[in-house]
């Protein structure tokens, strides 16, 4: 098979045109390499008898077909409430409730569901029924502990470029289990003296406040607080643009966090592609 050699600015306008794909994109007459640069956790396939693409920044919710190819889409090119993932800014997506009940819920019993945009509902638990009143006798209160720590190297930090975050630190041992947003629900425990959980990041300032359990008593409440920047966003005004490019230039080869969309501690070709992949972008 014979394959025609595109010309150089051919082939950029068509990596730029594409939907940033990350794996090979081919046909009969040609083949797209991109650069590792564009690799991300997220992606899929599209296929047709003339081409194929692989991959892609960003997950690309919904699809459209037609009888040469298919096309995976969505407003942004981001995440979509429906699509039955619990994507970043989602707790929860149709039937996908990420392990949460009304009980996590602090609820006695019911059933818990999904809105339609993506959110928890509680309308159908129960606060619980009548045993309670503090009456008496026995089960003693258990004495509250500690509140719980945020690790050192989170606090040090301000802001991060990514989706996701595991959010980690101490605890007392006589702290029978930690709550992040007022749930238990994925929270894991390295040792009897650390905690550990994976929270999603939404765009701007996302706030967690993290709180030990003896039992029923809790401890004082740790406030932990990032932010999250669009990925070439380096002025910080939502939307990559010329403005921000000539900023990171200016940061080329230095370990600058800004300029390190990666955060592998360099600002380079990977960065500079990942902030081509979002050119025009807004949040």
């Amino acid at each position: 098979m014979r394959y025609t050699t595109l010309p150089l600015l051919l082939v950029a306008f068509t990596l730029f045109a594409l939907p940033w794909g990350v794996g090979a994109v081919s046909s009969t007459s040609y083949e797209v390499l991109p650069e590792q640069g564009f690799l991300s956790t997220h992606g899929g396939e599209a296929t047709s008898t003339s081409y194929q693409l692989q991959g892609a920044i960003e997950s690309i919710p919904g699809f459209s077909t037609s009888s040469s190819y298919e096309l995976e889409s969505g407003d942004g090119f981001e995440y979509f409430c429906g699509d039955g993932f619990i994507d970043p800014g989602e707790t929860c997506d149709g039937a996908s409730l990420d392990g949460e009940t009304c009980s996590s819920q602090g609820f006695a019993s019911g059933t818990l569901t999904c809105s339609s945009t993506c959110t928890l509902v509680t309308s159908a638990c129960n606060v619980g029924g009548g045993g309670g009143g503090g009456g008496g006798g026995g089960g003693g209160s258990s004495s509250a502990t500690s509140a719980p720590s945020v690790d050192d190297s989170l606090t040090d930090i301000t802001f991060t470029y990514s989706s996701s975050l595991i959010l980690f630190g101490d605890k007392e041992t006589t702290a029978d289990s930690v709550t992040v947003e007022g749930s238990a629900s994925s929270v894991t425990y390295p040792t009897t003296t650390s905690w550990s959980k994976t929270v999603t990041l939404t765009y701007g300032t996302n706030e967690f406040e993290v709180i030990a359990m003896n039992g029923t008593t809790p401890s004082a409440a740790t406030t932990y607080e990032i932010y999250r920047r669009l990925i070439g966003d380096l002025t910080q005004d939502d939307t990559v643009d010329d403005y921000d490019l000539s900023r990171f230039v200016g940061m080329w080869g230095d370990d600058n966090r800004e300029g390190d969309f990666n955060e592998d501690s360099t600002v380079d070709d990977y960065d500079f592609s990942m902030l081509v992949a979002r050119w025009n972008t807004s949040v």
